[in-house]
């Protein structure tokens, strides 16, 4: 009987998340329900129960936090594609883990009485973005030109990350800004309007929301700890399709400004488009690096690893998850 007993507690003892408990730093760059999945898998225990425990930063603008990740700073960050795919062009040690589906969420807001009515309607006009060379500004410039617009005929300006961006549009400094899944907070307290036919998906746009990258060696030096994050954001996804509930109290803790109506519209319009295997859509990959003339010689096999995911799910792990 006391083998036996001595034997359960050890056995408890050695549980993942009981013991020494590994400390990770996360980042994000908006707050919208993509970058929120980091939220729910730390505040839904999914971290914990894979003997992780996290300290969740916002750190306005892709450019800022693909630095901080590049620095150590980070072990994972949530960001905007061309400034992590710009990074790993420039010889910085950065891969993508994943992307949550293949459109980008960025789109054109207006001012409620803004005259503006297309694209062409741009010309001599401010246009406020988060920063230079993040998925906004890529995304505005990319619009033009199929609008057959210069960027000379516009003034594109960095407001320092979305509060700044928000904060402009809300108090009538700009007449346009670029925000992706963060603006429709301001959309749904009708301080701003959507251009009609302004955003990636309407543009047809294909691209990478939310990818999720961190280091190589991260992984090459920590493969145990990279495969116990991706299972805790996996079952973070399956939390969100499957929680409703649970995920918008989550949200609220966050998305202040929105009441749970909004919130739950939110979160209807976004949880069907999450892949359960959120692999980087070849085809959104190859969009972000033509937006951001990205040499051929770069395949997107370059930018990526998806060892992690495939051991994940030739391990059943998955179907378990789904069943």
């Amino acid at each position: 009987m006391k083998l036996t007993r001595l034997l359960l507690i050890l056995l408890f003892l050695s549980a993942p998340g009981l013991l020494h408990a590994q400390k990770i730093m996360l980042a994000y760059v908006a707050i919208n329900p993509g970058q929120g999945l980091l939220w729910v898998a730390r505040d839904a225990g999914l971290l914990t129960k894979y003997g992780l425990t996290a300290d969740v930063v916002l750190i306005p603008g892709s450019p800022r936090t693909t630095q901080a990740l590049i620095a150590g700073d980070l072990d994972y960050a949530v960001a905007g594609a061309p400034a992590l795919l710009r990074a790993r062009m420039q010889g910085a040690d950065i891969v993508l883990l994943s992307a949550l589906s293949s459109y980008s969420s960025q789109r054109v807001l207006l001012k409620p009485d803004s005259t503006i009515r297309g694209l062409k309607d741009l010309k001599g006009k401010i246009i406020g973005v988060t920063q230079y060379g993040s998925a906004g500004d890529t995304f505005i410039r990319v619009a033009l030109r199929k609008a057959g617009l210069k960027e000379s005929e516009v003034t594109i300006l960095q407001m320092g990350g979305t509060p700044g961006v928000s904060q402009a549009l809300e108090a009538g400094r700009i007449e346009v800004g670029v925000l992706g899944e963060s603006g429709m907070l301001l959309v749904f307290r009708d301080k701003v309007r959507p251009l009609k036919g302004a955003s990636s998906r309407e543009l047809g746009f294909l691209g990478l929301d939310a990818p999720l990258a961190t280091t190589e060696r991260k992984i090459k030096g920590d493969r145990g700890s990279v495969l116990r994050f991706m299972q805790g954001y996996l079952e973070a996804i399956h939390y969100f399709k499957t929680n409703k509930a649970g995920t918008i109290r989550i949200l609220q803790k966050y998305m202040r400004g929105l009441n749970e109506e909004h919130i739950g519209m939110w979160y209807e319009d976004y949880r069907d488009s999450l892949n359960p295997a959120p692999y980087p859509d070849e085809g959104g990959l190859r969009s972000e690096l033509e937006q951001i003339n990205a040499p051929k010689s770069h395949s997107p096999a370059f930018f990526v690893d998806t060892t992690i995911l495939d051991e994940i799910k030739k391990s059943g792990f998955l179907d378990r998850l789904y069943k």
